[in-house]
């Protein structure tokens, strides 16, 4: 059984393209955080220094999600309802499914 179950999940990943993290993912990434910081964070700068990005309601991994979409022009496909607030920030195409 372990056999035919590894085969299967072998038989799967050979249609599923992986995106790496690479040095080009992390402009885009750190692009977007900034685009998401400033739609988002408060203006008035005292309170701006002390915001972090969970203070505003965004997990980095959905920000490196984005990016790496955005990167490699994919459509993102979620549930995640934070992908329409990075979406105002900038737009990339967003599939939602529930």
């Amino acid at each position: 059984r372990q056999t035919e179950n590894l085969a299967a999940v072998q038989a799967f990943l050979m249609g599923v393209d992986l995106y790496f993290i690479d040095e080009e993912t992390a402009i885009f990434y750190s692009q977007l955080k900034a685009a998401v910081f400033h739609q988002f964070a408060p203006k008035d700068k005292n309170k701006r220094r002390s915001t972090s990005m969970r203070d505003l309601g965004f997990d980095d991994h959905d920000l490196w999600i984005a990016a790496t979409a955005i990167q490699h022009s994919l459509v993102l496909v979620s549930a995640d309802s934070d992908f329409i607030r990075i979406q105002q920030a900038q737009p990339f195409l967003v599939e939602y499914w529930l």
